[in-house]
């Protein structure tokens, strides 16, 4: 139910839920999934409860261009042991399900926009890849499990959404679990710190460079592709985040 703006979830019934936006990551109640900025968030902020937009006020029923003829229904938990066929991450919470040929996508993956396009780079998802990803060095995730890719229309940049899921996931949980425990540490405005990809980024750069004398190109078009794909899997891809990320791995 909507309130000017504002929601009751049947999955938090005793408070309203406001859009807000806040730079902190999140684990988002509904999928499972990191987010970050855009949120709808328990008005009592001790709840801590966070919802992505696409979660909050999601289809009944989507279709999407790489299942043609397939429908895909909105449930609030799928079945155990079951993957997201976009991402290759687990299904722990909402999911857009097929009943017809047992396909799963999270609900940000299933929004992801198919093409992005930032000066002279041009992004476009595709479902299955040719080449090795940039940051893995895999066409799959592991046997039987591929990952949507992100590819330059160059062609020098393939990345997988689970690659970059995993960036984003490995470094919130740096900057936010000590000593062993998975405790989260109190909020700060600058708490999604992206320094600790600039090693892993730098080993592909290396690797590239050594195949090829375009690395400075090669290179560029890695930092936008990662910067706005970073943007995507997050659930907000708008200037504004994927500026924010930008400043986050500059350094």
């Amino acid at each position: 139910m909507t309130i000017y703006g504002n929601i009751i979830h049947p999955m938090h019934p005793d408070h309203v839920l406001k859009l807000e936006q806040e730079e902190t990551p999140y684990t988002c109640n509904g999928c499972g999934e990191l987010g970050f900025n855009s949120r709808y968030t328990c008005e009592e902020k001790s709840c801590n409860f966070h919802l992505h937009k696409d979660c909050a006020t999601p289809e009944d029923i989507i279709t999407h261009p790489f299942f043609p003829g397939c429908s895909f229904h909105f449930l609030q938990s799928g079945e155990p042991d079951r993957f997201c066929d976009a991402c290759g991450r687990d299904i722990k919470g909402f999911v857009y399900h097929c009943f017809d040929k047992k396909w799963d996508l999270h609900p940000s993956c299933a929004s992801l926009p198919h093409v992005m396009e930032e000066a002279e780079v041009k992004l476009v998802l595709h479902r299955k890849v040719s080449s090795k990803c940039c940051r893995c060095r895999k066409k799959e995730l592991r046997k039987g499990a591929r990952s949507w890719s992100y590819v330059s229309t160059c062609k020098e940049c393939h990345l997988h959404v689970a690659c970059v899921k995993e960036i984003l996931l490995e470094n919130w949980e740096n900057e936010h679990l000590g000593d062993g425990r998975r405790e989260v540490k109190a909020e700060t405005k600058d708490s999604l710190v992206l320094k600790s990809t600039a090693p892993k980024l730098q080993i592909v750069l290396e690797k590239k460079r050594s195949k090829s004398g375009k690395f400075a190109k090669f290179k560029k078009i890695a930092k936008i592709a990662i910067t706005f794909i970073m943007a995507a899997v997050v659930g907000d891809p708008t200037a504004l985040v994927a500026g924010l990320i930008a400043s986050l791995i500059a350094h």
